[in-house]
């Protein structure tokens, strides 16, 4: 499966390496989905914007091939950040 997406999935027990790069891909998806969830209330714009920053940076690090100790890592880490702000992602 040709992808433009720097970015290799190591194929997981049992599954094909599409079927991880799959799986790999709609969790990054729900992070994103996730983090970019942000509760109304006079905080909102602040947290979006700052959320909008850790975004930005991790789809850079999976589109660049710089996620180099594996996706799940890089959501991880994406999640931990942006509940640093208070508000759970």
């Amino acid at each position: 499966m040709r992808t433009s997406i720097a970015h290799t999935s190591v194929p997981a027990r049992g599954k094909t390496a599409a079927e991880t790069e799959r799986d790999d891909l709609l969790e990054l998806l729900r992070a994103l989905r996730d983090v970019l969830d942000v509760p109304p209330g006079h905080r909102r714009q602040a947290l979006l914007d700052s959320r909008v920053l850790l975004v930005h940076g991790t789809l850079r690090d999976v589109l660049d091939g710089n996620a180099t100790i594996g996706l799940a890592w890089e959501i991880d880490l994406l999640r931990r950040r942006a509940t640093e702000d208070g508000c759970h992602a």
